[in-house]
């Protein structure tokens, strides 16, 4: 529905990206509409995993009256062209992407903004490892409830990561965006969506009635604990899902950090089938593994789901008593690019994270490389800790 343009911002010196309605599409009210929506919707935002937006206007092309947005313009690729082009991204990888991703949908639900279209393609990594949220051209508001103020049966969004509350025409909110979100994630892992078919209605169906197969059936290597938190998030009832974006990042640290145990709940007993109507007869006791052997990757029966949710409980109630880990010396990362801290961060089982730019300490430090961490080079971390680096953005300009 846009062009994007690369343009240079004369006052500020600045290359920026400037996104106009084609000039076909501008008489149609519509797409004006969804136009203006995004300019509302993403100004109202200011993070730093949400494209800026600068400034609107209006302009004449070919005679049209054609709407424009200036936004912040993002060195880097989309999430889409990683999945394609790249070898691969890593298990790890794509929960440290997808945790950022979470993080810009926490910051636009607390606006009571839903994106409802979050896909690979809506979101770019930048060259110094920030993830970027955009397009909220269909995004909208809702009302304090959590519910969309718009109507009903309109289905809205791209097929392969529709909800099935958006397939079918029905309110969304928050819970909405975390589906996609999960469908994203389950092509990070994957290297292919969780529903494919002939027709975009073909796909649409697969996610109100079909239940996704577990990403470890494509990727044998993948943990137990990636699938339960892939299908959690690919839940059919909204109840089963995580609730909230904080919620589904916080499962996601505790996967990177090894203990998915203590915080991401087992998935429901799906259905029967019309083939699986008659009662299964009871199992033998004496035949029975531990429950605690029984961390397969298929869904639980109900008696392990309960006494597997007792467990989860004690060990969060008990999780203040346990011991800290062994410690290690955070490393130097200072004069690193974002893949080169990244290794050496993953040497000692921790991990990165990007800060907003800001002024470095070290003026002279090349663009794109690390000029501060914290904790500080050679001080004591637990292992899996996070080392948060500011990315140098060069030599300011001088006025």
């Amino acid at each position: 529905m846009a062009d994007v343009w690369l343009a240079y911002d004369l006052l500020l010196f600045r290359q920026v990206a400037v996104k106009t309605l084609r000039p076909q599409l501008a008489a149609d009210a519509e797409h004006w509409a969804r136009f203006r929506r995004e300019v509302v919707s993403a100004a109202l935002l200011g993070h730093p995993s949400v494209v800026a937006v600068y400034d609107a206007g209006e302009d004449t092309i070919d005679g049209h009256l054609v709407p424009y947005l200036v936004m912040e313009y993002v060195r880097g690729t989309t999430l889409l062209q990683l999945v394609r082009e790249a070898p691969a991204v890593g298990p790890e990888h794509a929960l440290e992407l997808t945790a950022g991703v979470l993080e810009a949908l926490d910051h636009a639900h607390r606006h009571d903004i839903v994106h409802r279209d979050i896909k690979p393609a809506n979101v770019m990594l930048s060259h110094e490892g920030t993830v970027k949220v955009t397009d909220f051209g269909i995004a909208r508001s809702v009302d304090r409830a959590g519910t969309t103020l718009t109507r009903t049966s309109v289905v809205v969004g791209t097929a392969e990561y529709l909800s099935p509350e958006q397939a079918r025409g029905e309110q969304v909110d928050f819970r909405t965006d975390l589906y996609s979100t999960g469908c994203l994630l389950y092509e990070l892992l994957t290297r292919r969506p969780p529903f494919t078919g002939d027709t975009p209605l073909a796909v649409a169906m697969k996610h109100v009635s079909e239940p996704p197969v577990p990403p470890s059936a494509h990727v044998p290597t993948l943990p137990a604990a990636y699938d339960t938190l892939v299908l959690r998030a690919l839940a059919k009832d909204r109840a089963d899902r995580y609730q909230t974006a904080g919620e589904m990042r916080a499962a996601i640290g505790e996967v990177l950090a090894g203990r998915a145990t203590a915080v991401t709940p087992p998935l429901p007993a799906p259905p029967a089938t019309d083939r699986h109507t008659q009662p299964s007869p009871r199992p033998d006791p004496r035949k029975e593994r531990p429950v605690r052997r029984r961390r397969v990757r298929r869904a639980l029966p109900a008696t392990a789901v309960l006494l597997t949710a007792a467990a989860v409980c004690t060990c969060v109630i008990a999780g203040s008593h346990v011991p800290a880990g062994p410690r290690v010396a955070a490393p130097s990362l200072i004069g690193q690019t974002m893949n080169e801290a990244r290794s050496s961060a993953q040497a000692i089982g921790a991990r990165v994270q990007p800060v907003r730019h800001r002024v470095c300490p070290h003026p002279g430090t090349p663009v794109g490389r690390v000029c501060e961490q914290t904790p500080s080079p050679g001080s004591q971390v637990p292992r899996h800790a996070v080392l948060r680096v500011t990315l140098s953005s060069g030599t300011p300009r001088q006025w």
